[in-house]
């Protein structure tokens, strides 16, 4: 049985160049993704901090040499700032990780194959989405599985099931997010 836990806002979400609504996650049922296979349900993948923003893009763009300020205006991204709050499965801490069945190097070694069926499981018995360490953080050799969920956590809100909507504060088309 998975440790489910209460987490709220705020949150962030990388939009990419195009998105006219940054709260859609219609984008997801496309392709595969962490926690949902192609054709399937939506899901909203949101950032927990700005860090973790910032390592979405740099892992989404596959930046090395150039700088994220040099991208062409139309893919550079946009940070939504949103407001939401549920209860959510918790794979972000060593005691949520140990609960499901995970080793505590999660998210090394698993792959979507591995966490889609959980989602998939969850989604029956009602949670709203899945907090988790970030990919992104771990690709980028940022592997700080320490101190506060918030600086290196994902959170994946599962539209279907998600009893309140997120609620789209800001969103800022500028730079200054981007930089460390």
């Amino acid at each position: 049985m998975p440790l489910v836990i209460h987490e709220h806002g705020p949150l962030f979400r990388v939009a990419r160049a195009g998105w006219h609504d940054p709260v859609d996650a219609s984008y997801s049922t496309r392709e595969s993704h962490r926690w949902n296979p192609p054709n399937a349900y939506p899901v909203l993948y949101t950032c927990c901090s700005e860090t973790v923003a910032r390592a979405v893009v740099r892992h989404v763009f596959n930046i090395t040499s150039v700088e994220l300020d040099e991208l062409q205006p139309d893919v550079r991204p946009t940070l939504a700032e949103l407001d939401w709050s549920g209860e959510v499965v918790d794979m972000a801490s060593v005691a949520g990780l140990v609960e499901c069945g995970f080793r505590i190097s999660y998210p090394e070694g698993y792959t979507h194959a591995h966490t889609q069926p959980f989602a998939t499981g969850w989604h029956v018995l009602g949670a709203e989405g899945v907090l988790c360490r970030s990919d992104a953080v771990f690709r980028t050799n940022h592997r700080g599985w320490v101190g506060e969920h918030e600086e290196w956590s994902e959170l994946a809100i599962f539209i279907w099931n998600a009893t309140v909507a997120p609620r789209l504060l800001t969103s800022r088309p500028d730079f200054d997010w981007q930089l460390e």
